[in-house]
């Protein structure tokens, strides 16, 4: 049986290469690894792989389709805790952002567009363990019990409707 042990990383395709690179090292930290002489295909990563990201300019017209269609949901990178997230938050709001903050059942999550479209997220787990940790929230189910809704940046919890 094929057991890929991680994700590697995700190409995006976009009407302008040198703009979504612009986007993403300024709101992510991402760095520039490689890009083709013309600027329409640029690698950007982390800094630990070679790239995590790969935005693909050729051969892109047209806009984004619209969210009933199939296709990528979003793409999420992972901070260390919770007070990563709130500085996250207050710097992408210095920036001009306008950061969606979701509580999940496993995650605290922050949420803005790229100049695509395409939903990104910044986001700690709530708790250790995991692929282990679904098994607290009913074995691979998403429980109706355990919270999910818009999140109070200060705490980290529900805001009440």
């Amino acid at each position: 049986m094929i057991r890929p042990r991680e994700l590697a990383h995700i190409v995006l395709r976009v009407r302008d290469a040198q703009v979504s690179k612009e986007f993403y090292m300024k709101a992510f930290g991402l760095k520039l690894a490689s890009e083709s002489p013309d600027g329409k295909f640029v690698f950007l990563s982390v800094g630990e792989d070679h790239h995590d990201i790969a935005l693909n300019q050729h051969g892109v017209t047209g806009e984004p389709p619209p969210k009933s269609v199939p296709g990528v949901e979003h793409i999420a990178f992972k901070l260390d805790s919770f007070e990563d997230v709130q500085a996250a938050y207050r710097e992408w709001k210095d920036m001009g952002f306008e950061p969606d903050p979701i509580l999940h059942n496993v995650s605290h999550s922050i949420y803005i567009h790229d100049p695509d479209g395409n939903r990104v997220e910044l986001y700690c787990d709530r708790r250790p363990g995991g692929f282990d940790s679904w098994a607290n929230v009913g074995d691979t189910k998403i429980r109706a019990d355990i919270p999910v809704g818009p999140m109070d940046m200060k705490t980290g919890g529900l805001i009440d409707a």
